[in-house]
């Protein structure tokens, strides 16, 4: 019983403290509270003013502050609803309340120290074992002011305002069995850019607990989910879907952290308004590990996957990232790509750039992989110049493998296919190696290349090697389109190639995207055994049998090529060097045996200027000229046994049997005697006394010539020739025996002529026999309108045959002895009658004018049969005989006029005067015929009379016609006033003619 009363007596005694203590609390509350928030600014340094507070009792004391603001420095820090905090009554009789039993924030809002337009200036600690400190003595001060601590739908803003995310909440705690350890949770949703809409929650465990793993301080995992992929876009493009990540990590007591993360990426669809429809690409998923110290951030282990096939791998690290210069390393992994898939994914963007579409188009199947890629910069170079940085320190390596594409249709090159190769980047410097590929039939080894893109393509130094075997006949359409548009000379002549030809090429120089230049160096190995070449105008083809070309900026060697064709062959060895003041050769042997000249002729001349068949043997070596920079000194002689030579101002081909072509320094002669031209001797030597500055002289000797034989000799009145190309200077004597132009028969023929690059000619000195007479001729010939100017002289010539050259007359109506004097111009493109110009003197001697049309016409007018006798024959039959005939005609236009035409002879005299028109063939004249000259004879040997009263006579018996029309078909007018005038007229004059005979006429 006395110990019920004992213990009775302690409970009342109990109740009776603790009901005055509550009524003492009860009676105190507001200075329970500003007890207890003095001791919170001691220990925090943070002052906390509420609106109204109160006092609940509980197991332990229940302090609420009503809208409290929480102030430090001077600055409300968070704005709260209310604060709750749970005090120990133990700590409150036997301390200051401190450490809170569990201390409650309702509804903070909690204020960043920053501006929703620049978060980034949020300052992050840096690891070490400082920010270890400062978590320990926070955890220490956060120990010493409570036990718990919980936030209830929290909201944290910006500075100015603006939300950053809500319905946040904490907690964070200890315990009593582990006091030193804090574990703390957390969870809110995200509201602004980058990510609104994310919803984030974590739990850590901070500090040094009892069961902590060595040298950790704290550890936890961070969870983020919904978070939408927006904000995210490129040319248009856009990301739509949302990520899932989990982070875990450790802390250590360094102040280093590490851990690794996961992301995961679901229903990712990539939108364009320049898509067809949106892109679905799937889920992709994405871990790596991370380590954080002082000196370094990194994130490796890096493994991006779709689905569950990985894409990507790679790591990155920041080194010295608190220093004024951090540096930035990245390095990806393996990963790999189809083109064709790519290509098809590409091809469903709209509104593409044309160029690149068309590449697409022509991109075939293929594999991309990229093994290694690394970067190192400094992290400030690469915010302030990306791509400079990144170009100048990239390494990256890959292969391709298998690639196609179609070259553009405009080189005619065949396209590409199985392109392998394996390429590396490495700071600045691009190289290739391994490269094979094929085009058509044709495949490429060997290729390597390296070129220094640090500074940019534009100016960057390259070299590059490459291994072909070429399909030549494949490629010819290509060849001829690049001779084609560098203008090559005489590339027309290269009709075909067809063969193979092994090539090994190298080159350096520097790459250019505005303006292509050649390389600086190159050379070109081309073992061409194999090839054909098919030549224009050429017998057959050409065929290398052996040797090698090599080719570079300085130099072409040949070394025992060896050009087979049918029957024969030729070698070719020696240098040609390059150089600023021109080419210089040295020692280039060209060595021909029974070689088909047709066949190299053509390499260098055009076949319709001048050819040559027949077999050529010889050697010729050519080297510069010293004194000649650029100028080359041939030596040697090449001999076409049985052959022919064309030139192009020749009708027809010269056979030739033993011509030889010698070359000595700068003359060449090309000698042809023993030779036929239309089945005639001739001797025939064309020489150039300096091919440097070339002018032709031809000389040769026939036995008999037909001037036409030569293209541009014609009838001046015949249609006109083509003109004929022949670009040099060209003079020269040809002697003939015998010649002939056209009809026009002629023996011991010399002449000299001159022919210009313009086409301008003259033919001069020229002297022959013709016709029993001799003749000079000088003709001038001009190009551009082909007017010709003839100066020409017969001597004593038979006018006979020259009546009959044409094949029309059977009989001559004129025969005698012909003088002749010409000075006349006529263009003979046009009309040569109707053009000509000039003045024609004519005399004939002691001959007979023949009975034609004219003749016969004006005969049959006059009644002469009473004074036919045997000693007079009748000239109607027999033609009128006369001493002389004499004329000259002056005209232009082809209208030529005379006043002096006179003929004189025993049987009558004829006199006319007019015109006549060369070009229409027509007469206009006046005619007057003085018969029987027997009459004048009689008076003169009349006593009475005697030869003055005969002279002053003249003519006492005449007759006058007017002659018009067509020279074959003229009509004739009698004009018998004119006769009896003239007969009074000379009647009347006769004293005054006797005393002065021809007074009047």
């Amino acid at each position: 019983m006395r110990l019920v009363r004992i213990a009775a007596l302690s409970a009342l005694i109990l109740i009776v403290v603790l009901g005055g203590s509550a009524a003492l609390i009860l009676f105190n509350q507001s200075r329970i509270v500003v007890y207890v928030l003095a001791a919170v600014r001691n220990r925090t340094g943070i002052d906390i003013i509420p609106r109204s507070s109160s006092v609940q009792l509980s197991t332990h004391l229940i302090v609420v502050l009503d809208q409290p603001q929480v102030i430090e420095n001077g600055h409300e820090i968070v704005k709260l609803k209310s604060l709750r905090a749970i005090v120990s009554y133990h700590s409150l009789f036997t301390g200051t309340g401190l450490p809170l039993y569990r201390l409650t924030a309702i509804s903070p809002e909690i204020t960043l120290p920053v501006n929703s337009g620049n978060p980034a200036v949020l300052s992050i600690p840096r690891p070490g074992t400082p920010t270890i400190d400062a978590l320990q003595d926070a955890l220490h001060a956060l120990s010493r002011i409570c036990w718990r601590v919980e936030t209830v739908d929290a909201t944290v803003r910006y500075a100015d305002g603006a939300e950053v995310a809500n319905q946040v909440g904490i907690v964070a705690y200890r315990t009593r069995h582990d006091p030193f350890r804090w574990m703390l949770g957390f969870s809110g949703a995200l509201l602004r850019s980058p990510v609104p809409g994310a919803r984030m929650s974590g739990k850590f465990s901070l500090g040094v607990g009892k069961d902590s793993r060595p040298g950790e301080f704290a550890h936890g995992e961070l969870w983020t989910w919904d978070v939408p992929l927006q904000g995210i876009e490129v040319e248009g493009f856009s990301l739509a879907g949302t990520i899932d990540n989990t982070v875990k990590f450790s802390m250590h007591d360094d102040g280093s952290v590490s851990g690794d993360m996961q992301a995961a990426a679901e229903k990712l669809i990539l939108k364009s308004a320049r898509l067809a429809a949106p892109e679905n690409l799937g889920d992709y998923s994405v871990r790596a590990a991370f380590e954080i110290t002082d000196g370094r951030y990194a994130i490796t282990r890096i493994v991006l996957r779709r689905v569950n096939t990985a894409v990507l791998s790679g790591a990155t690290v920041l080194d010295a990232p608190n220093s004024d210069n951090p540096l930035l390393g990245v390095h990806l992994g393996g990963f790999h790509f189809d083109a064709a898939e790519v290509k098809q994914r590409l091809l469903s963007v709209r509104h593409l750039p044309t160029d690149l579409v068309d590449m697409l188009h022509r991109l075939g199947p293929g594999k991309v992989t990229v093994g290694d890629a690394t970067l190192s910069a400094a992290l400030d170079e690469i915010k302030t110049a990306p791509l400079a940085t990144i170009r100048k320190n990239l390494v990256v390596s890959g292969t391709v493998e298998g690639i196609g594409f179609t070259i553009p249709a405009e080189t005619k090159l065949p396209p590409v296919t199985d392109l392998s190769a394996q390429l590396r980047y490495s700071k600045g410097l691009l190289t290739i190696a391994q490269g094979t590929a094929k085009f058509g039939n044709s495949t490429v080894h060997d290729l390597s290349a390296s070129a220094g893109l640090g500074n940019g393509i534009e100016g960057a130094d390259y070299k590059t090697s490459v291994g072909v075997d070429a399909d030549l006949a494949e490629l010819f359409p290509a060849i001829a389109r690049s001779l084609e548009l560098y203008q090559l000379q005489q590339r027309d002549r290269l009709e075909h190639l067809s063969g193979r030809v092994q090539l090994v090429a190298t080159a350096s120089g520097k790459l250019s995207v505005k303006t292509p230049v050649p390389p600086k160096t190159y050379q070109v190995r081309a073992d061409a055994i194999g090839a054909v070449l098919a030549i224009k105008g050429s017998p057959g083809p050409l065929k290398v049998s052996r040797g090698t070309v090599v080719v570079d900026p300085a130099s072409i060697k040949f070394d025992n090529v060896m050009l087979a064709a049918t029957g024969g062959n030729a070698t070719l060895d020696g240098t040609v060097n390059f150089a600023k003041q021109g080419v210089n050769v040295h020692d280039l042997t060209l060595g021909l045996h029974d070689f088909p000249s047709a066949l190299w002729l053509t390499l260098l001349v055009d076949p319709s200027d001048f050819s040559v068949t027949g077999p050529i043997g010889g050697k010729v070596v050519v080297n510069g000229n010293p004194t000649a920079p650029g100028g080359l000194t041939p030596e040697g002689k090449l001999t076409l046994a049985n052959g022919d030579v064309k030139f192009n101002f020749l009708r027809a081909p010269i056979l030739v049997q033993g011509a030889t072509l010698t070359m000595h320094r700068k003359q060449v002669i090309l000698a042809m005697p023993g030779s036929k031209l239309e089945n005639q001797a001739i001797n025939f030597r064309v020489t150039v006394a300096d091919y440097t500055h070339p002018t032709i002289r031809i000389d040769a000797t026939v036995q008999r010539l037909d001037l036409e034989v030569m293209r541009f000799v014609r009838m001046p009145w015949s249609p006109a020739t083509p003109p004929i190309n022949f670009p040099i200077p060209c003079s020269g004597h040809i002697e003939a025996r015998a010649g002939n132009l056209a009809a026009f028969q002629m023996t011991n023929l010399k002449t000299d002529f001159t022919r210009s690059p313009a086409g301008d000619w003259r033919i001069y000195n020229m002297g022959a026999t013709a016709y029993r007479g001799q003749m000079k001729l000088e003709i001038v010939g001009r190009a551009p309108d082909n007017w010709i100017h003839i100066m020409a002289s017969a001597t004593d010539m038979d006018p006979a045959p020259l009546f009959m050259l044409g094949g029309k007359n059977k009989q001559s109506p004129l025969v005698g002895h012909l003088f002749l004097a010409t000075d006349l111009w006529a263009n003979t493109d046009t009309n040569f009658f109707e053009t000509l110009a000039g003045d024609l003197t004519v005399t004939v001697r002691d001959g007979t004018l023949n009975k034609f049309t004219l003749l016969s016409r004006l005969l049959s007018f006059i009644d002469i049969k009473n004074w036919l006798s045997a000693q007079i024959p009748d000239p109607r039959i027999n033609g009128v005989p006369f001493k002389t005939i004499f004329t000259d005609f002056k005209g232009d236009g082809g209208l030529f006029y005379t006043d002096n035409f006179v003929l004189k002879g025993p049987v009558m005299d004829i006199t006319a005067n007019g015109s006549v028109q060369f070009g229409a063939g027509t007469l206009d004249m006046e005619v007057g015929m003085f018969p029987f000259d027997t009459v004048d004879w009689v008076l003169n040997h009349i006593p009475i009379i005697g030869e003055r009263i005969g002279s002053g006579t003249g003519k006492l018996v005449a007759a006058y016609f007017s002659v018009k029309g067509p020279v074959s078909d003229p009509s004739i007018l009698p004009k018998p006033i004119t006769s009896v005038a003239q007969f009074i007229k000379k009647t009347l004059g006769m004293p005054i003619n006797i005393i002065r005979p021809n007074t009047i006429k």
